[in-house]
């Protein structure tokens, strides 16, 4: 589902506008959902690991997938700060990797994308 302001088609001229409209909703509610993820538990309901196997083994496990999920929203944050950035400069819609366009299609359905396709689909270094 594409987010409200953008076409469905294909864009012949950005409404940079929406876009940015868009891209800081989709901002703040990475934002809000990595704070509540890290919030500090409530006093006295902390991970309690007991004597036998399996004592805690459910909120472990779910810790650790929480972790991944707020792995997951910083870098989704980092790519839509970077759209604003490109928004700002002049430069949204450019691949920041090779400068060539970004197919509107692919802006209209992931308005964070910063690199064309092909880029997109590389192989990444690892960190």
């Amino acid at each position: 589902m594409l987010p409200e302001g953008l076409p469905s088609e294909p864009m012949t001229e950005v409404d940079t506008g929406a876009v940015r409209r868009a891209l800081q909703e989709h901002r703040d509610d990475a934002v809000a959902r990595r704070a509540q993820l890290m919030a500090k538990p409530e006093r006295g309901s902390g991970i309690s690991f007991g004597k036998r196997v399996g004592d805690g083994t459910i909120e472990a496990v779910s810790r650790l997938s929480e972790v991944g999920v707020v792995d997951s929203l910083n870098l989704s944050i980092e790519r839509v700060e970077r759209a604003l950035a490109k928004l700002d400069e002049g430069s949204y819609g450019c691949c920041d990797v090779c400068g060539e366009s970004i197919p509107p299609a692919r802006l209209a359905a992931r308005p964070e994308s910063v690199v064309c396709v092909k880029h997109a689909l590389a192989p990444r270094p690892r960190r």
